[in-house]
């Protein structure tokens, strides 16, 4: 388990080290634009590789703490919305005002991550799971602090929780800015992550709801 901690700190450092400020233009300085990225690319998939190493070396036991009573409702409505924020981050330009999935969210993909990580935890409470997706989590909210406070200030009135900033008046929500291809593509992600997961993952996130 040791081993595991270190190799989640790792990619954490990893992500985080690089893109610090001052750092990342330091290295651009040096490396270039191109170099820097094929440079922090492979250093992320080394911290990966060693991380999903590092887990399949791990006992699956202890058991920290078992799930909470309609944990697992919970992480499917949230991964729905996780793949609806993703699939909208991916296929819509920030163009400094908020337009799109940016009217619900000032920062949708790291949100979308930050979910996935969050509903993991809630229905996982096997001790190297709770390390993994506890340090994912930890990753996904340092990135979604940085990257509020890099958007535009258009951008950074709607906030980091979705649908909040409409609620309160503050947004408008304009569906016909994001189209119904967008939310097919959404619904296709979600279907077959559903499918994938007791596939290539193991547990099936179905199992005793249907």
């Amino acid at each position: 388990m040791p081993l595991l901690r270190d190799a989640t700190i790792l990619l954490i450092a990893s992500h985080l080290l690089p893109s610090a400020p001052g750092v990342r233009q330091r290295l651009m300085a040096r490396l270039g634009r191109g170099g820097f990225y094929a440079w922090y690319s492979l250093l992320s998939l080394l911290a990966l590789g060693f991380v999903v190493w590092a887990y399949r070396a791990a006992e699956p036991r202890p058991f920290l703490y078992a799930p909470p009573a309609g944990a697992r409702p919970i992480a499917l409505a949230g991964m729905l919305l996780a793949a609806f924020l993703l699939v909208g981050r991916l296929t819509t330009r920030s163009v400094g005002a908020p337009v799109g999935i940016y009217r619900m969210s000032a920062v949708p993909g790291s949100l979308a991550f930050l979910i996935w990580a969050v509903v993991h935890l809630l229905n996982r409470g096997e001790g190297r799971l709770v390390i993994v997706f506890g340090g994912l989590a930890l990753l996904a909210f340092a990135a979604l602090i940085k990257n509020l406070h890099l958007a535009a200030p258009a951008c950074r009135r709607v906030g980091w929780l979705a649908f909040v900033a409409a609620l309160r008046g503050r947004e408008h929500i304009v569906w016909a800015e994001i189209g119904l291809w967008r939310l097919c593509l959404a619904v296709l992600l979600y279907l077959v992550l559903l499918l994938l997961h007791p596939v290539v993952i193991g547990p099936d996130p179905l199992t005793r709801l249907l």
